[in-house]
């Protein structure tokens, strides 16, 4: 079998690379294509995977677009010659039209309902939506449902095991109490009319948190030199054992909270966007609080962090989550055969 594997954001890495890997085993023939965003091309190295990179991430509308038409240009040639039996990806904005006109089957993971634009490019046009936890859309006849949340197909103990070496070689104290604040860039597109803190609300905030432990801030822009002190010393690739035995996760970021609450770890999302699977990770589970800023963020975390045995009771939480989850890797290798083989 030949597959194509598209890539557009730094979590997609990880949550294909064990796809890719079981494809690989299985003496399939794989193509990788991404898109420069953040970290996605460093991660993508670190693996070994190599890839081809259709395009780097641009700011504003009229620049989106024309990305996007580069990234059909190339993947139509790429496609013609490569001629795989099936496009992989998320949300399927660059394989979706591209599989339909050359009837080739496409099957995407779909996890933000609030992505509009995103959904609007590359859904109608796929064959297959697979979903998880929470999801709060519904595609009928074309939607395959999986148990539990999309962040497991690499963070389950069967795929990760938490080293304290790794933050040790970074200078971090793991037996030292630590809280990972997440800060995003707010320029995707669905981040479109919101915005973050200011310098001034963020550092009131790390403040008020750092007598409960050291603050390391995991950020997609750079910091400022007000900030500096507590960027993150951990490499990209590894930030899962960071988040794995940190005290605390609260930020902006839906994934590395839903990757914090998977490892057992109590995360606070704060972003006004609503995520199907981080609602269901707090209504089914108690892993995940949501809430729009981190005002309201902090309240929840000073009530958290005066709870004793704090981490125990989110590993008993983590523990339900697993023994009621499948292997999401296996549904998908299942999934694209079934897919391929009709």
């Amino acid at each position: 079998m030949r597959v194509i594997v598209d890539i557009s954001h730094p979590s997609q890495v990880h949550f294909f690379k064990n796809l890719i890997l079981k494809f690989r085993k299985n003496k399939d023939k794989v193509l990788i294509t991404a898109r420069g965003k953040d970290v996605t091309l460093d991660l993508l190295k670190n693996l070994n995977f190599k890839h081809i990179c259709l395009s780097h991430q641009t700011g504003g509308v009229f620049s989106m677009a024309r990305e996007l038409i580069l990234r059909y240009v190339l993947m139509w040639i790429i496609v013609k010659r490569f001629k795989p039996d099936i496009l992989i990806a998320e949300t399927g904005v660059t394989i979706g039209l591209i599989g339909l006109l050359l009837r080739i089957p496409r099957i995407v993971e779909e996890d933000t309902e609030h992505a509009k634009l995103q959904r609007m490019i590359g859904l109608p046009f796929v064959s297959i939506i697979m979903t998880g936890l929470g999801y709060l859309g519904n595609h009928g006849r074309r939607e395959r449902k999986f148990k539990g949340v999309w962040v497991q197909s690499y963070l389950n103990p069967e795929y990760f095991t938490p080293d304290a070496s790794v933050l040790t070689d970074a200078g971090i104290d793991s037996s030292e109490p630590f809280i990972v604040l997440r800060m995003v860039s707010w320029s995707a597109a669905h981040d479109t009319g919101l915005h973050g803190y200011t310098e001034k609300q963020y550092l009131e905030i790390i403040n008020k948190l750092s007598k409960y432990g050291r603050i390391i801030i995991s950020s997609e822009g750079a910091l400022p030199q007000s900030m500096a002190q507590y960027r993150n010393p951990v490499s990209p690739e590894k930030v899962h054992h960071l988040l794995a035995m940190a005290l605390l996760y609260i930020g902006e970021g839906a994934t590395m909270a839903a990757e914090a609450a998977v490892l057992g770890t109590p995360a606070i999302f704060c972003n006004p966007l609503p995520l199907g699977y981080l609602k269901a990770m707090e209504k089914d589970y108690q892993l995940v609080y949501n809430c729009e800023n981190f005002d309201a963020g902090f309240e929840i975390a000073e009530k958290l962090l005066n709870i004793d045995n704090l981490k125990e009771l989110w590993q008993q939480r983590r523990k339900k989550l697993l023994d009621e989850s499948e292997d999401i890797n296996e549904f998908m290798f299942r999934t694209v055969k079934e897919e391929t083989t009709n």
